[in-house]
């Protein structure tokens, strides 16, 4: 299992926005990857925001996008693998639901 901690940051000055996790569990080459989005994000009004956005920025650097959305140059968003126990340890201390997937799907 592969993870990438998708961040945002809306002003220099401002503290980072963790949005949520890219999970690949096969895999980075032909597995698709599945979003969980940050506890903090969910059932608000920017969330749809920033998932159409990390959407659209997953969708343009495929196929390769493990590592190219680490090596993405953007004042807002950044990429950093993270190991997979980030996933059981976050707030809620629970396992991961994850919501959505692009390129097919996870069974």
């Amino acid at each position: 299992m592969r993870v990438l901690e998708v961040r945002f940051r809306p002003q220099i000055d401002e503290p980072l926005l963790i949005v949520g996790h890219l999970v690949w569990y096969g895999g980075v080459d032909g597995e698709p990857a599945l979003l969980r989005p940050a506890a903090s994000l969910e059932g608000t009004d920017s969330s749809a925001v920033f998932m159409a956005k990390l959407e659209y920025l997953v969708s343009s650097t495929a196929p390769d996008c493990f590592e190219r959305l680490q090596q993405l140059r953007s004042r807002f968003w950044s990429f950093v693998e993270v190991p997979p126990a980030v996933l059981k340890t976050e707030a809620s201390g629970t396992q991961p639901t994850l919501v959505k997937s692009w390129f097919g799907t996870h069974e």
